[in-house]
């Protein structure tokens, strides 16, 4: 993606991410083409290719987008154990179910995964606490980002109806 400071390209940026979410609500991602998604979100294909490489692109700056949110919110989190750790993330999400409704419905969950790992891995500080240091890192990660992860796609399946106070309780506990 490109990345730019210029207000006109980053509203540009916000249109076609918008546009192609909105497209995921009621389209196979599959079938969703960049026309599609340029005439949603009334620009051109050059401005679309100007920003982006593709749709999964598209997706990529999106979920970066929330990862940067999620980091935000996190760093601000006083008192941070793993009880209250584990309950930001599911409030986190509670914020976002309808992404990951669409991301499911999609068939795009282990792409999803993989932008999840691959952010997970670049802010350590959220997986790895002092007890689990001196342990091999690579299972550690397997461990927790699947664990998570399908805690909440678990979670999401249920709708939600555990709160996240609820959640961190169970995960903090298994």
């Amino acid at each position: 993606m490109l990345q730019s400071i210029n207000p006109t390209a980053k509203q540009s940026q916000r249109w076609i991410i918008k546009a192609l979410l909105d497209l995921m609500e009621i389209t196979e991602y599959d079938k969703i083409s960049v026309s599609a998604i340029c005439r949603r979100a009334d620009l051109d294909r050059r401005t679309f290719y100007r920003n982006f490489d593709s749709k999964n692109d598209v997706l990529e700056e999106y979920i970066k987008i929330l990862g940067e949110e999620y980091i935000k919110m996190y760093s601000a989190i006083d008192n941070l154990c793993s009880y209250t750790a584990v309950k930001f993330f599911f409030e986190f999400w509670s914020r976002h179910l309808s992404f990951i409704k669409k991301i499911k419905k999609c068939g795009l969950s282990d792409f999803i995964f993989q932008q999840f790992e691959k952010f997970t891995k670049e802010h350590i500080a959220l997986l790895i606490g002092d007890n689990v240091l001196k342990l091999p890192i690579e299972y550690v990660f397997a461990y927790r980002i699947g664990g998570f992860w399908n805690a909440m796609l678990t979670w999401m399946a249920g709708d939600a109806k555990l709160s996240p106070d609820e959640m961190a309780t169970i995960i903090t506990q298994i």
